[in-house]
């Protein structure tokens, strides 16, 4: 499962969770990455030197995915800064917890914003670069259990999510010409920075966990898995899919 000579960049790289958990997967199968960050540049360069470490390229391009013109800069600087771009993988996510009728149109227009809008803008500024280059490409958006299956006080964020699974789907349709591929990864319950402290109640972790066949929290390492998976020539055959890593939630 190489990625040798690739070139990928990885939004929402600024965390402690899984976008730098996928970021380090594709720099250990060989891959030289662009690291999207916007609120810890101070993270996204702690991660770079790492990425650095193991030999490959590593550069930051900042941007509010919120804002469409700067999210399409932000895939042309990537682009740029590596000399191609093969592989994009749309991570950089917001969540709200909101009871519906208490959600306002601001609320609504935020998330939408960075969650669907977001990875529309920067999936379409990647196809044009793969297309121009007449290449095979990779998409992976990291999209949510979510996508298919509602929980309270989270509407205006599962509908972000169903809205990613379609645009995925509706792009591998019309990618597929081009030789790239549209994918999804979808968590379940992971263990990162938004949720940790949540997790550390032992009341609220034993309720969340107690419907995971697989009786745990993911981690941001068996979701990056999956990611390098699609991104590689191990699934040159696999479109518009999605590989739920929700140790078995959503199996019922």
């Amino acid at each position: 499962m190489t990625l040798a000579s690739s070139t990928a960049l990885v939004t929402g790289a600024d965390s402690q969770g899984i976008g730098r958990a996928v970021a380090l997967a594709l720099a250990e199968a060989g891959a030289d990455v662009a690291l999207h960050w916007y609120r810890s540049r101070e993270l996204a360069e702690e991660l770079a030197v790492t990425i650095r470490g193991m030999g490959r390229r590593a550069e930051l391009v900042h941007a509010d995915m919120g804002d469409p013109a700067a999210a399409r800069a932000a895939v042309r600087g990537a682009s740029e800064a590596l000399s191609g771009l093969g592989i994009l993988v749309c991570n950089a996510a917001r969540i709200q917890r909101r009871a519906f009728m208490e959600i306002t149109d601001e609320d609504w227009a935020a998330i939408h914003a960075v969650n669907l809008h977001g990875y529309f803008a920067c999936a379409q500024e990647a196809a044009k670069i793969m297309i121009d280059r007449g290449k095979p490409g990779r998409i992976v958006m990291v999209s949510s259990v979510n996508q298919a299956h509602a929980n309270p006080d989270i509407a205006h964020y599962v509908a972000t999510k169903g809205g990613v699974m379609m645009l995925a789907r509706a792009m591998a349709l019309e990618l597929a010409p081009h030789d790239i591929t549209v994918n999804l990864v979808a968590p379940g319950t992971i263990e990162t920075d938004i949720n940790r402290h949540m997790l550390a109640d032992p009341e609220f972790r034993a309720r969340k966990l107690a419907p995971v066949p697989l009786r745990r929290a993911g981690t941001p390492e068996d979701v990056a898995g999956a990611v390098a998976y699609l991104a590689s020539d191990a699934a040159a055959y696999v479109t518009g899919a999605t590989i739920v890593v929700d140790g078995g939630l959503t199996i019922a």
